[in-house]
């Protein structure tokens, strides 16, 4: 097997907790997150991006999602992120980031916030053949943890830390912050690479209006100059130790400056700090304003006389590029980063040396030059721009080897083939085209016939006894089912050889009649069919209307599919009313949602075929495409056909496929019933696909209409959008899925008379045949819909991610009774149930070969 070398494509994933976590998200860590990455998405074209979110979706109008090579990709995790948070469901968690990876082919994964002690710890195990960067903002818990590990459990943190030496590239923000994980940790320095903080695109100093500093004055309480400290709720940034030093110096100069504390504080520290104020008689003189928004922080530190930030620690101390920004000078500490931000731009003091504070403070507000200071501090903000910042990150993730197998597995899968009468055989014919560039196939068709169509070099058919012989050789096994019995032969081998079955029809009640009572000729096949589904008590009920010859009348309504998909390991369908109708009667099934396909084929001259048809250029014509049957409202159409033909005489009916038989005699006594009807209503027969094509190449105005209705899409609508045909469907399941732009929708008839309904369809046709105009406007929004939604290019690739993501359920029963528990009793609301089954779904065990 060979290697790929990802050298200058890499695809990059970012985990979402320094964005978005509640101990990050709007403060520093995650202001920091979000100002790099955005940066990195601005200067990096060569990369691809996916971000692997656990905690919320993004906003419509998040600026990430405005980068072509940015790939959202959200996983819902229950109220309150249970998943996230319990340990119970830590190995579901690493089953989750393993299969993202797989999906997306990540080569490195950005761990963002290693320390955030809300989710789930990452565990090496999880990152298997990948390289996995991280950035660490600062190591404080440990370099002061004769406090911090009273409140931090010293056995998580040091997990982390062990988890860390797990990686390969550590960034810092801080050449400090990297001296102490050598220093004080054994980090080797190779592996940590000193990437800096910056200042806030939006930090800048603002010619303000007079009136705009006295409103934001006022509302806090400032009446003088004032020295500000925009610190935060944590002992570490030493806010009693500056109101201390502050309350030292000379009287003069605290009538002539207060001090402003800008910052959330918890009703606990204001208590705190409050009591001390009034302590060193400091009332009116220190300002305590609790939270302030964005605005007024920069109104306040433009107007500021000095930036007071006397920190015991930083990994990066924010506040001194934010004031420098904003044109103020800085007091700050003389360690960690903070010496090192600073240089000889600031005044630097001993933050455990309360005496030294005020020093700093006296010579800042009376011999320092504070514009020459602010000065020096604006040049020093190139060295901490975002774009460095950027650069150098993608510079450390690019300099890392990364080699992953190219693998070209080998898939069985089980469909009829032309020249079988199906559409699933037409469709199988495009979707392995499409696949064999991605896989070699092999195909097991039934017995009774030779395949005739041509594949390509690596796809191989078989007859499926001949599946036995050949099963050790599969990464994965597909079937196409339907609700036919070109389709039974695969029965056996879905129960013996779980795989992916991809259910074309969501309701197989029809073929599990016809397969117990005609070809297998036992009640008990459909008993135990039934079961799959039902309980014993609805089973038996169903089973008294077999005996009674009524259950035929019922075979739209018993929705039956458990004796398949029960077997799946996974479930493909073409719609999402689909996949809801499959997880409603189990959360734990794994139903991926793939359309069905519009190839791009070329179209056949709309005049020239028409000739060929011997049909003339003045005609109108109209088409019914597929099978012709009850549930294709065959009969209405005829019906509301037979009064437009009193209106019109330039029309032509064409019904291009095979008359069932169940509907024979009735249909052609409506059509027998007026010699004008009949002359202009064409019955076709099956035909070949290119046939197919060459009336749907010629005709005006298509109807595909349903019900009932089995779950089933329609690939010759598929066909007809694509060329920009104007088509009429039924508002009902996966047809009310498709963009009302693109096609006309009539009402579900489920409640309407047949009258009604030929009433309906009547006015509809009416409406199109006196607007050519809208019936091209129906065309070209259908062309446009099914090129965007429908192209074979993206339904293969979607299957392939589904093929590759080989996985099996890590959830016991006992996991899944937490898991559902509340569902039934209104808990979840249908949307979040729907989301959580999708992660559920996407959570397994994948297996890396």
């Amino acid at each position: 097997m060979e290697n790929r070398k990802s050298k200058g494509k890499l695809h990059i994933a970012i985990d979402s907790l320094a964005l978005l976590s509640s101990t990050s998200k709007n403060r520093g860590i995650g202001n920091y997150a979000y100002d790099q990455f955005l940066t990195m998405l601005q200067r990096d074209s060569e990369n691809e991006y996916y971000f692997f979110n656990v905690l919320e979706e993004l906003e419509e109008d998040s600026p990430f999602l405005s980068f072509s090579n940015f790939h959202a990709e959200f996983f819902y995790c229950g109220k309150k992120n249970f998943l996230c948070n319990d340990k119970r469901y830590e190995e579901l968690i690493g089953n989750l980031i393993r299969a993202f990876i797989r999906k997306n082919k990540i080569d490195v994964f950005y761990i963002t916030a290693p320390f955030d002690s809300c989710f789930f710890t990452y565990q090496k195990e999880w990152f298997d053949g990948i390289r996995v960067v991280a950035t660490v903002y600062d190591i404080i818990p440990y370099m002061m943890r004769s406090h911090y590990f009273k409140f931090v459990d010293k056995k998580w943190y040091m997990g982390c830390i062990e988890m860390l030496r797990s990686t390969d590239l550590i960034f810092t923000i801080s050449q400090s912050a990297k001296d102490d994980m050598i220093k004080e940790l054994s980090f080797p320095d190779e592996q940590i690479k000193v990437i800096w903080g910056a200042v806030g695109k939006n930090y800048e100093q603002i010619d303000f209006e007079e009136s705009e500093k006295e409103n934001v004055c006022q509302k806090f309480g400032i009446c003088n100059q004032y020295i500000l400290c925009s610190g935060g709720d944590d002992e570490r940034k030493n806010i009693a130790g500056l109101i201390q030093a502050y309350a030292l110096l000379p009287e003069s100069l605290r009538k002539e400056y207060q001090l402003v504390v800008a910052c959330k504080l918890s009703p606990e520290s204001v208590e705190r700090y409050t009591t001390l104020i009034s302590k060193v008689n400091c009332v009116q003189r220190v300002i305590l304003t609790n939270f302030v928004s964005f605005d007024e922080l920069v109104i306040l530190y433009s107007a500021a006389t000095l930036l007071a930030f006397p920190s015991k620690y930083e990994g990066f101390g924010l506040p001194i590029v934010e004031a420098w920004a904003c044109g103020t000078a800085v007091l700050t500490s003389n360690n960690s980063s903070l010496v090192q931000i600073a240089g000889d731009a600031a005044i630097l003091v001993d933050p455990y040396n309360v005496a030294d504070i005020t020093r700093g403070l006296t010579e800042a507000l009376t011999t320092a030059d504070l514009k020459l200071l602010a000065q020096k501090g604006k040049e020093r903000l190139e060295l901490f721009r975002w774009e460095r910042v950027a650069d150098t990150a993608i510079e450390g993730i690019n300099s890392l080897t990364v080699s992953l197998p190219d693998e070209k597995y080998r898939i069985a899968m089980f469909t009829p083939l032309p020249p079988v009468k199906s559409g699933i055989a037409d469709y199988s014919v495009d979707i392995i085209h499409e696949l064999s560039q991605y896989f070699d196939i092999d195909v097991f068709v039934d017995s009774s016939y030779d395949s005739n169509c041509i594949t390509a070099e690596n796809v191989k058919v078989y007859k499926h006894r001949q599946f036995e012989s050949r099963k050790k050789n599969y990464k994965e096994i597909v079937y196409q089912m339907g609700n036919s019995d070109a389709h039974f032969y695969m029965y056996e081998y879905i129960r013996k050889y779980p795989g992916i079955v991809v259910l074309h029809d969501l309701n197989l009640n029809g073929a599990a009649m016809h397969y117990s009572f005609s070809v297998k000729k036992k009640n008990k096949i459909y008993e135990k069919m039934l079961k799959e589904d039902f309980t014993e008590k609805q089973t038996e009920q169903y089973m008294k209307k077999v005996v009674d010859g009524s259950i035929w009348s019922d075979i739209y309504e018993i929705v039956l599919n458990g004796y398949i998909v029960n077997y799946a390991k996974r479930i493909i369908v073409h719609s999402n009313y689909a996949k809801e109708r499959l997880l409603e009667r189990d959360i734990k099934r794994i139903v991926s949602m793939i359309p069905h396909y519009s190839a791009d084929e070329k179209d056949n001259p709309y005049g020239r075929i028409r000739e060929q048809l011997n049909i003339s250029s003045d005609q109108i014509v109209i088409g019914c495409f597929g099978h012709i049957h009850s549930t294709k409202r065959a009969i209405p159409i005829l019906m509301a056909y037979h009064r437009l033909c009193q209106k019109y005489n330039n029309l032509s009916l064409y019904y291009v496929g095979k008359l069932d038989a169940s509907i024979k005699d009735e249909f052609n006594h409506v059509l027998n019933s007026d010699e004008a009807l009949k002359s202009s209503v064409v019955v076709t027969g099956y035909i070949s696909l290119d046939e197919f094509n060459m009336y749907m190449d010629c005709v005006d105005i298509a109807l595909n209409l349903r019900y009932p209705y089995n779950g089933e899409n329609s690939g010759s609508a598929a066909r007809l959008l694509r060329k920009g045909k104007c088509v009429l469907v039924s508002d009902i399941g996966s047809f009310s899925e498709i963009s009302d732009t693109a096609c006309m929708k009539l009402p579900d008839v489920h409640s309407l008379t047949v009258e009604q309904e030929v009433d309906i369809i009547v006015d509809s046709l009416i409406e199109l045949l006196e607007s050519k105009e809208l019936r091209d406007q129906y065309g070209s929004e259908a062309a446009k819909y099914a090129k965007e939604e429908l192209s074979l290019e993206r339904v293969g690739r979607k299957y392939k991610d589904v093929i590759i993501n080989d996985c099996t359920a890590c959830l016991d029963e006992k996991m899944l009774e937490t898991i559902g528990g509340n569902i039934d009793s209104g808990y979840y609301t249908k949307s979040e149930i729907e989301m959580l089954a999708r992660t559920l779904a996407f959570t397994k065990k994948v297996d890396f070969v």
